[in-house]
């Protein structure tokens, strides 16, 4: 006879009765995930009997399966399987990974999409990838990592994570904690980073997905602190506080078996499914099958608790109770299923394909030059123009690239303004050379060159690890030889790529540069739309480099150091023996690693900030002052437009530990009409100012220096990032600082 256990007060009554009227097996069974492939890979029989025995809890997409699996468990009195997807951006059609794009609302639109295409296709839980890349040489960057900024991605993840939730019927769970992309070393290096760095720069990232209901987290291959992730009570304990009691812990791909095979961190599989249930906390063994083979023995031998096998599988039965597969367990297998996902209006997806390009040049509007008439001659180039519509998905587009007859291609949605554009690819990713004549000969005739270079898809996402990241040769090579035989053309180039590049001298030659990630299936539309006059809002949510083979070290949240670019704090510059004295990167020649910088991007209508305010001049922790900086937005030119305005913060001072050059506190949008002004506001408190000490378990908190008034602390209202380094060059001496004393 079971021993009767007291139901915790976040698990319902009917996911605890299922729970308590299992065998061992079929608890350890709820928490088992595993695709149909895999599953045969690693026990020899097809998926279906294990369902229909209860051993299987979740999987990921089966396609026409769906209904066969759903069917063999509930036929055989088990609860319908979770079904699992990445799918945050689209089933069928593909939104773009929210890079470039600070309109929260959209973002937020966008997912709400995606949320309703999960539905139709049967999915039941969706993960958002929150990981930073802290070296561009990693291939998930284009996943979220490229984002530098902790407060952008936490504030793209909350706007993420409502829109998926906004209708309910959906669980979110946000990965990967640990997370993969810290080094410059391949996939799933070990993170060499010190706690602190985990607490400030990484785990903020999932806030803003944590506040907006997220359920939990996946979990990375990476260990921290000599601890891997899957493993790591402290990780585990950090999940549970983020997310509330039945907070769910995913396991990623096999990481409970490479707790052993991959780590040698356990003595055998059996001990690691313990070290995961047991340290980890783990619920979901994704495609490992350790937990269903071990955990009913381990519970046999008092090495684990029944109650918390039990407490745990009931947690996830809970979960399939509240996105309503118990009750709706043929959801996503309706005979009309295909073509609703590939016919579904997608509004918001479109719109945010375009507010995902982000113009760098020209700087100022230039009608001779963008937008491009519709008399115009139009040449297209380049081998992302046409060639494969699936690198214009990228990584992780669920389900898109079996529709690739779908997706708008730069040619396409060229043409759908210029129906007489030509088009040649003139070269490969890294290699058809000889293609660049012909190419040339297209070109030599046209009014408008416009060139699509970068990265094809296959170099970006999971493996794909680049040991030096570049645009190509090739690339170059062709970009300079259509500008020498037809310089009277205007020469717009476009770059893609999953990671920040180096644009080098024959690019930036271009009359417009334009900068994108894989922008989705509607990427030709957008193009053709802001080619033709739609007003490009995009802004980069990072650095790009001086040059090839710099891959880190091009943002600005890095601590400072002994030997700054420029001086800091004033006084320091009659100590410099010549002014780049530490400069970067020699023969370069720069103050900062970036020629581009977080938040860059221009339009065609100018903006102008002024009347940059602070409505008081300190700070009190103790008495918890509140202050709020402004500043006037005007559109100066003569057409409508949407500006960005960055808040970032320096503290020049920290006696505690060293400071970082500079933390962004957040931004706001406007679109104004042409002559029309607006006042942004920012509330600044003493908490957006916390940081941690040098005991990371002292907490975050501001930290006043013992000489305020000697070294107050600085608020940057700008444009963009590059706007604030060159006042802090100023030391302080630009109208769009304002500085404040941080006080006790």
């Amino acid at each position: 006879m079971r021993k009767r256990f007291a139901r915790p007060a976040h698990i319902g009554n009917r996911a605890w009765s299922i729970a308590c009227g299992m065998t061992l097996r079929q608890l350890a069974g709820q928490l088992t995930s595993i695709d149909a492939g895999r599953y045969q890979q690693l026990t020899g029989e097809d998926i279906a009997l294990g369902v229909a025995r209860g051993d299987v809890g979740g999987t990921g997409l089966v396609g026409e399966r769906l209904a066969e699996l759903q069917q063999a468990a509930v036929a055989n009195g088990h609860p319908p399987l979770l079904v699992k997807d990445d799918g945050r951006r689209g089933f069928y059609q593909i939104a773009p990974f929210p890079l470039y794009c600070f309109d929260m609302d959209l973002v937020r639109r966008a997912h709400v999409e995606a949320a309703g295409d999960a539905r139709l296709a049967g999915v039941t839980l969706i993960r958002l990838t929150c990981d930073y890349a802290f070296a561009q040489n990693q291939g998930r960057t284009q996943e979220g990592g490229i984002v530098s900024d902790p407060v952008f991605m936490s504030d793209v993840t909350r706007a993420s994570t409502e829109g998926l939730l906004g209708a309910g019927r959906l669980a979110v769970v946000l990965k990967h904690l640990g997370p993969y992309q810290y080094t410059a070393g391949p996939d799933y290096t070990a993170l060499p980073i010190e706690r602190v760095e985990f607490l400030e720069t990484v785990l903020p990232r999932y806030d803003g997905g944590f506040a907006a209901g997220a359920h939990g987290v996946m979990m990375s291959f990476v260990a921290l602190n000599g601890v891997p992730a899957h493993a790591d009570p402290f990780l585990r304990d950090i999940a549970k506080a983020k997310a509330g009691p039945g907070a769910i812990i995913e396991s990623d791909y096999d990481g409970i078996y490479e707790l052993y095979g991959g780590f040698g961190y356990a003595a055998s599989p059996k001990e690691a499914a313990l070290r995961g249930f047991r340290d980890g906390g783990v619920h979901i063994d994704l495609c490992s099958l350790l937990f269903l083979q071990h955990l009913p023995a381990l519970v046999e031998e008092g090495r684990i608790e029944e109650e918390a096998l039990l407490v745990r599988a009931a947690e996830m039965l809970e979960l399939k109770d509240r996105v309503g597969v118990l009750d709706d367990p043929m959801l996503g297998t309706a005979p009309d299923r295909e073509a609703r996902l590939l016919d579904r209006p997608a509004p918001a997806a479109r719109e945010m394909a375009r507010a995902s390009v982000v113009m760098l040049r020209p700087r100022e509007p230039d009608p001779a030059v963008l937008p491009i008439p519709a008399e115009a001659q139009v040449c297209v180039l380049g081998p992302l123009a046409e060639q494969d519509p699936e690198d214009w998905l990228g990584a992780y587009s669920s389900h898109g690239n079996r529709h690739l007859e779908i997706v708008s291609t730069p040619l396409a949605g060229i043409r759908a303004h210029w129906p007489a554009a030509t088009c040649a690819r003139g070269c490969d990713y890294d290699g058809a050379e000889e293609e660049i004549a012909a190419a040339v000969e297209l070109a030599r005739t046209a009014s408008h060159v416009v060139v699509f270079l970068g990265e094809p898809h296959a170099w970006s996402g999971e493996s794909a690890t680049l040991a030096e990241p570049r645009l190509p040769q090739v690339q170059r090579r062709l970009v300079a030889a259509v500008r020498a035989a037809n310089p009277g053309a205007v020469l717009v180039v476009f770059v893609t790529a999953g990671r920040a590049l180096h644009l080098p001298p024959e690019v930036e030659a271009a009359d417009a540069l334009f900068w994108t990630a894989h922008t989705g299936t509607f990427a030709g539309e957008a193009i053709g739309d802001i080619l033709a006059g739609a007003e490009p809002t995009g802004r980069l949510s990072h650095g790009l480099p001086i040059g090839d083979g710099i891959t880190s070290g091009f943002d600005s949240r890095a601590a400072r150091t002994d030997r700054p670019a420029v001086p800091v704090v004033a006084g320091s510059a009659s100590r410099r023996q010549r002014h780049h004295w530490c400069a970067y990167y020699l023969g370069l020649g720069a103050r900062w690693p970036a020629a581009y910088t977080f938040g860059e991007g221009y339009s065609y209508t100018r903006f102008a900030l002024s009347d940059w305010a602070l409505d008081g001049a300190r700070m009190s922790v103790a008495e918890g002052t509140v202050l709020t900086a402004t500043a006037r937005v005007t559109n100066t030119g003569d057409r409508a437009g949407t500006e960005t305005v960055q808040l970032y913060h320096q503290d020049l001072v920290c006696e505690e530990r060293v400071p970082r050059l500079l933390e962004r506190l957040g931004h706001a949008q406007v679109t104004l009409a042409a002559g029309e002004s607006a006042e942004v506001r920012f509330t600044v408190t003493p908490a957006m100012l916390a940081k941690y000490g040098r005991d990371w378990r002292t907490g975050r908190q501001p930290w006043p220096d013992s000489a305020p008034g000697l070294n107050p602390d600085r608020l940057f209202i700008v444009q963009n990032e590059g706007q604030a380094l060159d006042a802090i060059e100023r030391f302080g001496d630009a109208p769009c600082v304002l500085s404040f004393t941080l006080e006790p």
